[in-house]
């Protein structure tokens, strides 16, 4: 499968960096200093892959689905191995991954296999049920060592890692919300201490870098393997779509050492589409589509990755959304309405939007709206 094509399939599916290693130890332990997370991660990586097809179809809702019955208790333990291993790589303080060089064959396995979703939401069915136990601290635990995964698992910062590792945080938060009301005094005094040591989410555009190297790289070993001229079907080896493959044949007639200076002179672009993508999200959309329209001719390559981009934009957006929500949500419980009011909303013009959201839960909405995205808002509790 394609790069742009797996990245394509992820955007496209429910949600389930460059980060150095920042989370606190899962229960307050003291950090290992000399080991590997990586190492560890490998476990978790090894249960993903070969995890039988009925519990990943039971996966596919683990933040709401009911955590009672046989088949429920069969995954959480068959998934103790990977949950062993994400706790024991969150009490380790460094992630050192075998390759700092992306390859585009390593797109679909290891840390960027799509399967290692599978682990962020089997960490959060198993949270759901320890906090049904009474077992706050471990529920809080367990989730805050799957964030850990989810962040690790961006390091590199491309793409594909990034949507990876933003689809793992709203399944993490998405069970805190859904425990909040569960959790004892002590435990959402522990999730406000891990809460508080979040950094916040990096940039949309920190990713620019690490997929630009990644791409022209990968472009410029295709190219040096090449003949001196690209022609008819040898085109199909560089995984470009349609309209970047006409423009570049129009910008280098298919030579090699132009199409090699084309490359080098397209980093600029890129830095500019990194520029775009800061901008206030009012203002991002437009910048973006207005990039596209003018370097489509002139750097194909850049301008074929603004719909990706707008849409890790969004996730990063929808982050800070969700991790003010949870904040407002724990105030709402703690100190009542007023202190859930004085919490602004970053995408609005006040207080987020509060209704009652089933028996003894609450629904928070955030401002944050974005044409063909669905709502973005966090579940206090059960919503029936």
């Amino acid at each position: 499968m394609r790069r742009r094509d797996l990245l394509r399939l992820l955007l496209a599916a429910p949600p389930v960096a460059w980060l150095q290693p920042w989370m606190p130890p899962a229960l307050g332990g003291a950090a290992v200093e000399d080991a590997n997370a990586a190492a560890v991660y490998q476990k978790a990586f090894a249960w993903a892959e070969t995890l039988r097809p009925e519990f990943r179809n039971r996966l596919r809702e683990a933040a709401t689905r009911p955590i009672d019955g046989r088949i429920v208790e069969d995954l959480i333990r068959d998934a103790q191995p990977a949950l062993k291993a994400i706790r024991e790589a969150d009490a380790i303080a460094s992630c050192r991954w075998n390759s700092e060089v992306l390859l585009p064959e390593d797109l679909g396995k290891g840390r960027l296999s799509v399967w290692n979703d599978n682990v962020i939401r089997v960490a959060c069915l198993s949270a759901r049920r320890h906090a049904r136990l009474g077992q706050g601290r471990e529920a809080v635990g367990e989730l805050f060592a799957s964030l850990t995964f989810a962040h690790r698992i961006g390091t590199g910062g491309v793409l594909f890692a990034r949507v990876l590792e933003c689809n793992g945080e709203l399944a993490a938060f998405q069970t805190l919300g859904r425990i909040l009301l569960e959790l004892d005094d002590a435990s959402r005094a522990l999730l406000s201490r891990r809460l508080d040591a979040l950094p916040p989410p990096e940039p949309a555009s920190a990713t620019i870098g690490p997929e630009s190297r990644f791409i022209l790289a990968s472009l410029r070993e295709k190219l040096n393997a090449a003949g001196p001229v690209i022609e008819g079907e040898h085109w199909d080896d560089f995984w470009l779509g349609k309209a970047e493959i006409v423009a570049l044949k129009a910008l280098t007639g298919g030579d090699r050492v132009k199409f090699l200076a084309h490359l080098d002179a397209t980093v600029p672009a890129f830095a500019e589409l990194a520029r775009r993508l800061d901008l206030p999200h009012p203002d991002c959309r437009a910048a973006l589509d207005d990039f596209a329209k003018k370097e489509q001719s002139i750097h194909p390559i850049a301008a074929s990755l603004v719909e990706n981009v707008w849409s890790v934009r969004y996730m990063v957006d929808r982050m800070h959304a969700i991790r003010t929500m949870l904040f407002a949500g724990l105030a709402l419980i703690r100190d009542g309405e007023a202190a859930f009011r004085a919490i602004s909303d970053p995408f609005g013009t006040g207080a987020f939007g509060l209704e009652r959201g089933g028996k003894n839960g609450f629904l928070i909405r955030s401002g944050l709206v974005v044409e063909s995205k669905p709502e973005v808002s966090l579940q206090i509790g059960e919503p029936s």
